[in-house]
């Protein structure tokens, strides 16, 4: 008699048929296969109150790795990362010709990590950066220059929405009545959209 392979979930010689197939451990649920060094310093760097948190992508690059979770984006190494919120980033994506994520902060220099082999990271790093925008609208000053503003939410819990005032080209936060402007403007828009 040949030996009859069970079709899984049926029924064999011997009763039910279970499924054959090999569990995860718990670590590689947590650390979706990154090395277990560098987990170790991204879980370190956490902040307190965020808890648990998880891992959506990561890559490594040749001085460092790119770890994206729900509430950020991690960079750093196996001695230590740094924690950027995903509403803190005001602009940034993947530079494909030159194999980097770049991003920049608000009221900070541009910064970029460069990535050999970036899987997923810079699809969420869009999606993540553009699910903490709560509102946005260009409001016009002068012209068809003028203030973009934009509400930002942090993904990891319930905070009011941070407010962010961007001048379009053309503008100076040093030019005289710009600042007293975009206050007035700020100041009409958090009360028509009333986000916190």
């Amino acid at each position: 008699m040949s030996a009859v392979e069970p079709r899984l979930g049926g029924r064999g010689l011997n009763g039910p048929v279970t499924r054959r197939t090999p569990k995860r451990t718990a670590w590689w649920a947590r650390s979706r296969g990154m090395p277990p060094e560098v987990y170790a310093a991204w879980v370190r760097s956490l902040p307190p109150h965020r808890g648990r948190t998880r891992i959506l992508a990561w890559a490594a690059g040749p001085e460092a790795y790119a770890v994206a979770s729900v509430g950020g984006l991690a960079v750093g190494s196996a001695a230590e990362f740094r924690q950027l919120g995903w509403h803190d980033i005001e602009r940034g994506g993947w530079d494909v010709e030159r194999g980097r994520l770049t991003w920049k902060l608000y009221d900070a220099a541009h910064e970029h990590l460069e990535l050999a082999e970036p899987g997923r990271v810079p699809e969420v790093f869009r999606e993540r950066v553009a699910a903490s925008i709560a509102m946005e609208k260009f409001v016009p000053l002068t012209g068809e220059r003028g203030v973009v503003l934009t509400a930002r939410r942090d993904l990891t819990g319930s905070a009011p929405p941070r407010w962010h005032a961007t001048l379009t080209r053309g503008l100076r936060w040093d030019t005289p009545g710009v600042p007293e402007a975009v206050e007035t403007v700020l100041s009409d828009v958090r009360r028509e959209y009333d986000l916190g």
